[in-house]
């Protein structure tokens, strides 16, 4: 059963955009159940690489998006993008280092992260990106 479940008010309304969130939601889900079951730290290593993988990956889609359509404030949501890569790789190194206080705090950060990123950030483009004239996010 999934820690965190999605809810219709998450979504962007661009599916493309919302399947990547409900990845990122679980893989988020899958780390939750590695610290609860208290797997080993190269389990959430694995994990936190792939977390950082995808969301890299879902954070470009997101950018070309708004590149496309002249989203006005591109540069504000790369910079957002680029601090949260960030903390996530900061968070990464003292896993890996063996701080094993970091796992609590780091599965909250990263629920509020992308509940909020979703809520915050990304519903502030939803109403330019979800445009059905916009052709930006449909191909």
């Amino acid at each position: 059963m999934p820690i965190i479940k999605w809810q219709d008010s998450f979504s962007v309304g661009i599916q493309r955009f919302d399947d990547e969130h409900k990845v990122l939601l679980d893989i988020i889900n899958e780390m939750f159940i590695i610290v609860r079951d208290q797997k080993t730290v190269d389990h959430l290593s694995i994990e936190i690489n792939k977390l950082i993988q995808y969301t890299q990956e879902h954070f470009a889609d997101e950018e070309e998006a708004m590149e496309k359509a002249g989203y006005p404030a591109l540069d504000e949501h790369k910079v957002i993008h680029e601090k949260l890569l960030n903390d996530v790789v900061v968070f990464k190194k003292r896993v890996d280092n063996g701080e094993k206080e970091v796992t609590t705090t780091f599965y909250h950060f990263l629920r509020d992260w992308l509940l909020t990123h979703i809520m915050e950030e990304d519903m502030q483009y939803k109403p330019f990106l979800a445009d059905p004239t916009n052709k930006a996010t449909t191909t």
